[in-house]
């Protein structure tokens, strides 16, 4: 069980960049409100799937688990919303805020729940995907 928490605590870190990477040629294009929902989705789905895994790993450290999550959705919501302009970077971050303090507490109060994680990982990658797609059409 713990060898899967790290590669999908990875596989987020990939399936993040790829989107980043989908959307970055295309920062001309997006409008305020397709930056803002990328802002919200990013910092969110990272923020509480990354504090639900780090929480179900290390419960005896939430203190801890409750910083690292909350960084790291910051730091999505940051790198999505700088895309577009000032605003939704600062969406970004509140959006990182919230679901870095919530992750952590589903995460932990859940106790060892594989269906949990499982659910969260694929809210992740069909949000992702999902926000590179909405850019094509």
């Amino acid at each position: 069980m713990v060898w899967l928490s790290w590669c999908l605590l990875l596989s987020y870190l990939l399936v993040g960049v790829w989107a980043f990477t989908v959307l970055y040629p295309s920062r001309h294009l997006i409008s305020y409100h397709m930056g803002m929902n990328l802002a919200m989705v990013s910092g969110g789905v990272i923020g509480m799937t990354t504090g639900i895994v780090l929480g179900d790993l290390f419960p005896a450290h939430f203190a801890l688990v409750t910083i690292i999550g909350t960084l790291l959705a910051i730091f999505a919501g940051i790198v999505f919303g700088a895309l577009v302009d000032y605003q939704t970077l600062i969406t970004g971050v509140a959006s990182g805020i919230m679901s870095g303090l919530m992750g952590p507490m589903v995460g932990v109060m859940a106790g060892q729940s594989l269906a949990l994680i499982l659910f969260c990982s694929f809210l992740v990658y069909f949000s992702f995907g999902l926000l590179c797609f909405s850019l094509r059409s």
